[in-house]
C-alpha cells in the first residue's frame, strides 16, 4: 500500500524543517510527535490521492510552541516517577522488607522507557527550535513555507519510502504506536 503524506515545511532560525501534517495528529502519546521532524529532502508538490493535511500552516507555531510546553512537562513527570519509585524501592530493601525484585526490575525499565522517550522529544525540539527553556520559546519565530509530500510504502511490517529504503522512524511507529496503526488503514 503507497501512501502519500503532506508535510509543512517550516523555517527556524534559518534552519528548514519539516513536519508531517497528516500523522502528528493521529500519534497515540505526544512524545512521538517530534519524531515526525526531519530536514526537507523531498518534494515540494502535492501529487494527487494525498492525505489531506490535518496540521494547517496558521496552527503550525501554536502547535509546536504547545509541543515544547507539554512534552517539557512530561519529561519532568517520567523523571519524578522513576525516581520516586527507585527511592521507595531502595527504601524497602534497605529495611529488608521482600517486595519482589524481578517486579520492581521490570517496573523500572517500564518507567525509564518512558523517560527516555519523553527525554528524545525534548532533545529534538530543543535542537529544531534552538532553546534550551519554555521561557524562551516567545523568542522564536517560525516560518511555514508551504507543503512537500513524502511516499511510503507499507511491506509487510516494515515501512520503506520512495527509494526503497526502510525508514525506521515510521517502522517503529508502526510497532510501538496504536494511533499511527489506526491512521494507516484505509
Amino acid at each position: 500500500m503507497e501512501i502519500k503524506i503532506p508535510f509543512i515545511i517550516f523555517e527556524v532560525h534559518g534552519e528548514e524543517y519539516a513536519i508531517d501534517a497528516y500523522f502528528s495528529k493521529k500519534l497515540e502519546k505526544i512524545e512521538r510527535i517530534s519524531t515526525l521532524i526531519r530536514r526537507t529532502d523531498f518534494p515540494r508538490a502535492f501529487p494527487e490521492g494525498s492525505l489531506e493535511p490535518l496540521l494547517k500552516e496558521e496552527e503550525l507555531e501554536n502547535f509546536l510552541k504547545s509541543l515544547f510546553y507539554e512534552v517539557a512537562k512530561i519529561s519532568g513527570q517520567t523523571f519524578d516517577e522513576r525516581l520516586r519509585h527507585m527511592r521507595r524501592w531502595n527504601l524497602w530493601r534497605f529495611l529488608g522488607i521482600p517486595t519482589g525484585f524481578r517486579r520492581h526490575l521490570e517496573e523500572d525499565e517500564k518507567l525509564s522507557s518512558a523517560s527516555r522517550e519523553a527525554m528524545l522529544s525534548l532533545s529534538i525540539l530543543q535542537r529544531v527550535l534552538g532553546v534550551k527553556n519554555a521561557g524562551k520559546l516567545g523568542d522564536v519565530i517560525i516560518i511555514p513555507k508551504g507543503y512537500a509530500y513524502y511516499v511510503i510504502r507499507v511491506e509487510g511490517g516494515e515501512i520503506r519510502n520512495e527509494k526503497g529504503e526502510i525508514d525506521r522512524i515510521y517502522t517503529s511507529l508502526l510497532k510501538i504506536d496504536e494511533g499511527f496503526r489506526k491512521a494507516l488503514k484505509p
